[in-house]
């Protein structure tokens, strides 16, 4: 794919345009789309040949254009050149009514720099696509309307909404207009990042890409909790995703997919839906040891692939499901929907602002005392083990508060006590040393009839644990040494977002949230704490350097 060159135009007063025009040329060029040209010459705009650049970005102040430059950025756009203005975009040069036009609008009046939130004002609008309420820190710019445009973001001031984001075309060529972006603060922020890169490819010329939508097939529809219609309804619920078919070995449950969708396809051989076209990705609700064939299959059929928690059973499987992926180059991922729990995300948000200052301990519980049930997921050979229940979902949860390398997993998975009938371990325990000196311990039981706190969670300025009622209680000590108690509500969950992010990375190439690496990690972990305890003895986690080194396998 050629990059696009795209001239930055900065400058002027009130802004951080040196520091902002940095942030921006980063995140642009790290897309791959784009190679950019930072200049605070206005003179540059009195020639821009469509040959050189693509697009013309304005994030500039004040000013005024001569005749020569202001016809320069007209005539580069209406031939078919594109321009996208940020916040002060609309206040410049607004002497010239040929770039006043151009633009679209024109800033007269803001708020001082608040929190507040951005919302879709146009779900139909293509740039809109699967983009969720935001809250930035900025300033709240007030506009007035210089020529017709397409709003699709607003935000509210004084009750009265404003437009945020819109676009517009202009003879042959097309303009993208953002609202936000007083200072790094905004420009730093994700979701101001993603619609400046959206964009840019759209007044590039890329229409058809936001239109663009995936075929799923549900492999696997009956059995625990329903899941093929939970994934089958969160598919559908995403824009540019469509849950077009199901294939399951058991008639029952393809008649039963067969009522809660009307219309879907039905098979009852993996073999035969991947002899459908309109099936893109195939999502995996199986049983665990069926995750690596059914994943290798599906990926050596051309498909990309989303598998349930755990992603396989061994660090060997999911070595070869990536490497099938990588081979046919697909997508290969786990539903890690959980790393967006609410109970998640708040303790998330809480280190990553530093509120206990440096984490060096992370205690993690699940379980208490009771038969786990006769089904496939009491039985160790399909299961994996007791570990890979919640085992899947805790160890992720802690590898992401912890970006360490790992050093070492020690594990205790102690004889069989209690539950005979079963397969599966009664009582597991695993410690993960990372590097730095940061622990880490697991543990899942059902023979532990005294429970413990879901999140005990030290740092060197406080500490985090889950109350009554999964309440999380901070603990921050102060410089004097008093603490200070506090209950933390909740920030909103999001289960649905991760088919948000994954239709995000297979439609317009944004970074894909759960990468199959990240999920291998998860099964070193899992695997590697029963053969700890076989062994009596540490071991270290492989591929580690691949994500924290320069090794790749």
């Amino acid at each position: 794919m050629a990059r696009k060159k795209v001239l930055v135009l900065l400058g002027g007063k009130y802004h951080p345009f040196d520091e902002c025009g940095e942030i921006l040329e980063t995140f642009l060029n790290a897309t791959g789309r784009f190679d950019v040209t930072r200049t605070t010459d206005r003179n540059a705009l009195a020639s821009l040949p469509r040959s050189r650049y693509a697009a013309l970005v304005v994030y500039a102040q004040g000013g005024q254009l001569t005749p020569k430059q202001e016809k320069g950025v007209v005539d580069f756009v209406e031939k078919g050149g594109g321009l996208v203005g940020i916040h002060c975009g609309s206040d410049s040069f607004t002497r010239n009514k040929g770039y006043m036009k151009l633009i679209g609008s024109q800033f007269i009046d803001h708020g001082p720099v608040l929190d507040f939130d951005v919302t879709v004002s146009d779900d139909t609008h293509p740039l809109a696509a699967r983009v969720q309420k935001f809250r930035i820190t900025d300033e709240f710019y007030i506009l007035k309307q210089h020529a017709d445009f397409e709003p699709y973001l607003q935000a509210y001031w004084r009750n009265v909404a404003h437009p945020m984001a819109y676009t517009r075309t202009q003879s042959n060529g097309r303009v993208g207009y953002l609202a936000l972006g007083h200072d790094e603060r905004a420009f730093g922020h994700p979701a101001f990042q993603s619609q400046v890169v959206r964009q840019l490819r759209w007044v590039c010329g890329e229409t058809d890409v936001f239109e663009r939508s995936i075929g799923c097939g549900i492999v696997g529809y009956g059995g625990a909790f329903s899941m093929g219609k939970h994934h089958a309804e969160s598919i559908n619920q995403c824009q540019g995703l469509d849950a077009v078919a199901v294939c399951d070995v058991v008639e029952s449950r393809l008649e039963l997919a067969e009522d809660d969708f009307p219309g879907v396809k039905t098979y009852t051989s993996l073999d035969k839906m991947l002899e459908d076209d309109e099936v893109e990705l195939c999502v995996l609700v199986t049983p665990h040891d069926t995750h690596a064939p059914l994943a290798i299959q599906c990926s050596k059929g051309g498909r990309h692939v989303v598998s349930e928690k755990p992603f396989c059973l061994t660090v060997k499987e999911a070595t070869d499901m990536i490497r099938a992926a990588r081979r046919a180059g697909t997508v290969c991922s786990v539903f890690h929907n959980r790393r967006r729990d609410a109970d998640f995300l708040t303790i998330k948000g809480l280190i990553d602002d530093g509120a206990i200052g440096e984490v060096f301990q992370v205690e993690a519980n699940a379980g208490g005392y009771g038969y786990p049930g006769d089904w496939w997921r009491s039985s160790k050979a399909i299961s994996g083990g007791a570990f890979y229940d919640w085992g899947a979902h805790f160890i992720d949860w802690i590898l992401n508060l912890v970006p360490r390398r790992i050093e070492s997993i020690y594990g205790f998975f102690p004889p069989k006590r209690v539950w005979h009938q079963v397969t599966n371990e009664d009582h597991c325990w695993a410690c993960i040393r990372f590097e730095g000196g940061v622990m880490a311990t697991f543990e899942q039981s059902s023979i532990a009839a005294v429970g413990k706190s879901k999140w005990r969670i030290l740092g060197t300025r406080g500490g985090i644990t889950m109350g009554e009622n999964d309440t999380i209680k901070l603990v921050q000590v102060q410089p004097d040494g008093r603490r200070v108690e506090s209950l933390v509500p909740y920030v909103e969950g999001d289960w649905h977002g991760y088919y948000r992010a994954l239709a995000d990375h297979l439609i317009l190439d944004d970074p894909l949230e759960v990468t199959p690496e990240s999920a291998r990690r998860v099964i070193g972990v899992l695997s590697l704490a029963e053969q700890s305890s076989a062994k009596g003895r540490p071991l270290p986690v492989p591929y580690e350097d691949e994500l924290f080194g320069t090794k790749k396998t």
